[in-house]
């Protein structure tokens, strides 16, 4: 009883701790944090672009604030709106565009989590499954109360492996919400869409389209290295692709296609930024279509680890609770004839 109560304690204070951090705006999974991180840069934005359409000029302050927006925004709002103002640019098509990718964002921040919280769900019902059948077969069954110790190593052992299944779970509800992307490259979704941000920012600004190609991928290599790689820093050169994942694939693609439409631009004399941004909605669309259906999978690949380590653990903890409580009959019916 003693252990059992303190399995159940330290289940309730978990979960306490688990509820206190989504209050504090961190969120559980970091879903919450992000959401109002998002509608902050969301708001600033909208600020920004309604008193410029009303013909008015934002207050200093305004455009101060676009540094204290969380990262990488503030560093991507400030740096190519300060560009666009200092040559004299417009800057409403880059405000809209940004705000549009931000609310593209916290879209598909609400889609994944409405999608993942059934794995979720699943992971920690399965991680609470354990206590409550242990519990339960010790109070009703009899001849447990005498095998008290087998039954409590048991109980252990299955919790330790519900333990892996709902840590899988959630980390394949993790890879789903990211399309695939192995966890160092998922940067690359947000990367990417900056660096095409801040290219077409440069363009505007008067800048040729081969610097401000390397401007831009410059500024990958603190956050995005491998992105900075895969790109390459010439519009001449052309490195290798050798990732896998559908959406490593089409970032890296897109990024090809880029440089190929830059090299015909300074080949030609024509402009590129319609084709730029052509590219840079296929590249959007592309990775939105791979994470939807990455979440589509999820339910379906979750139930690798309810097969492999939740029903072997509770099947195995009820039938030894079965053979612990036949050999505890046995051994008392043996004992009544006097044969043990």
């Amino acid at each position: 009883m003693i252990l059992w109560s303190s399995v159940f304690l330290c289940l309730f204070l978990a979960v306490r701790l688990l509820y206190a951090e989504s209050i504090q705006n961190k969120g559980l999974f970091g879903f919450a944090k992000k959401k109002l991180e998002l509608a902050e840069v969301i708001l600033l934005l909208r600020e920004i672009e309604d008193c410029l359409s009303a013909g008015q000029v934002p207050e200093r302050e305004v455009w101060e604030n676009l540094k204290e927006l969380p990262a990488p925004w503030g560093a991507l709002s400030y740096e190519s709106i300060t560009a666009l103002r200092e040559s004299g640019g417009s800057l409403l098509p880059t405000l809209k565009r940004l705000r549009s990718l931000a609310e593209d964002q916290a879209t598909a921040l609400l889609d994944a989590r409405s999608k993942t919280s059934q794995a979720f769900a699943q992971a920690f019902a399965c991680a609470s499954l354990v206590p409550i059948l242990g519990y339960g077969l010790y109070s009703i069954v009899p001849g447990m109360t005498d095998q008290s110790r087998p039954w409590a190593f048991a109980c252990g052992c299955a919790l330790l492996f519900t333990g892996f299944g709902a840590l899988w779970m959630v980390r394949l509800a993790e890879t789903a919400r990211w399309g695939g992307l192995p966890k160092e490259n998922r940067v690359w979704l947000l990367g990417a869409l900056i660096a095409g941000e801040r290219f077409l920012a440069a363009i505007r600004c008067g800048t040729p389209p081969d610097l401000a190609w390397s401007k831009a991928v410059d500024t990958l290599r603190v956050d995005a290295l491998n992105l900075s790689i895969a790109w390459g820093h010439s519009v001449w050169e052309t490195p290798p692709n050798p990732y896998r994942q559908a959406a490593e694939k089409s970032i890296v693609s897109a990024g090809s296609s880029i440089k190929k439409s830059i090299q015909v631009s300074l080949l030609e004399g024509r402009p590129c930024t319609d084709r730029i941004e052509s590219t840079l909605l296929v590249m959007r669309n592309e990775v939105s279509a791979i994470i939807e259906r990455e979440l589509s999978l999820l339910t379906t690949r979750a139930l690798k680890p309810l097969f492999i380590f939740v029903a072997p653990s509770l099947l195995g903890l009820l039938f030894y609770g079965l053979w612990l409580t036949a050999q505890a009959g046995l051994q008392e019916s043996l004992a009544e004839t006097g044969l043990f």
